[in-house]
């Protein structure tokens, strides 16, 4: 297996990581700023409709001018909206850093899997991607559990810091590892 396999295990991970920690308290902290349920609705509504009306121009963006450099970019934004997302104290605010991070997971996704379709090899694609995949999803149910905890130990402003962090890292690893 390549060496560009694990990388982009690892940069999953690191997403995974990230999403699960932020993921199962984002409604309630969202419901709390905002003081409405429905206004969560309509945050992660945006949020998905930003996302699936700008993956196919970022697609074509990351095949122009590289696959590393658009999932860069937006790793960046995203990890920007998830360390505004404990410093928002309006519904108005928490649309900016939604919309911020649709659009660098927008950049992002097409741009990771287009990678994978890289670097996989052909007669093994289903072994490594499911490696990449399977990693994933159990980092995810990990830090899912541990996200309650954290949030009760030590505060939404952690869960959101930490986030913020590991999806940072997911593009410095794919900057500097993948070639």
């Amino acid at each position: 297996m390549r060496r560009d396999v694990y990388w982009l295990a690892l940069v999953q991970i690191f997403i995974a990581l990230s999403m699960g920690i932020a993921g199962p308290v984002y409604s309630i902290y969202f419901e709390n700023v905002s003081g409405s349920l429905r206004d969560v609705g309509i945050a992660i509504g945006i949020y998905w409709i930003i996302v699936g009306l700008l993956e196919i121009p970022f697609g074509m963006l990351s095949d122009k001018i590289g696959k590393k450099k658009i999932f860069m970019v937006g790793g960046i934004l995203v990890s920007i909206s998830i360390s505004l997302f404990s410093v928002v104290s309006n519904f108005t605010q928490i649309i900016i850093a939604e919309v911020m991070g649709a659009i660098g997971y927008a950049m992002q996704m097409p741009a990771f899997y287009a990678l994978i379709a890289e670097v996989t090899r052909k007669e093994r694609r289903g072994f490594e991607i499911g490696l990449i995949d399977s990693g994933a999803n159990i980092f995810y149910g990990v830090a899912s559990i541990a996200s309650g905890l954290l949030v009760v130990t030590f505060g939404f402003s952690l869960i959101f810091s930490l986030a913020s962090i590991l999806h940072f890292t997911s593009s410095f690893i794919i900057g500097k590892k993948i070639k």
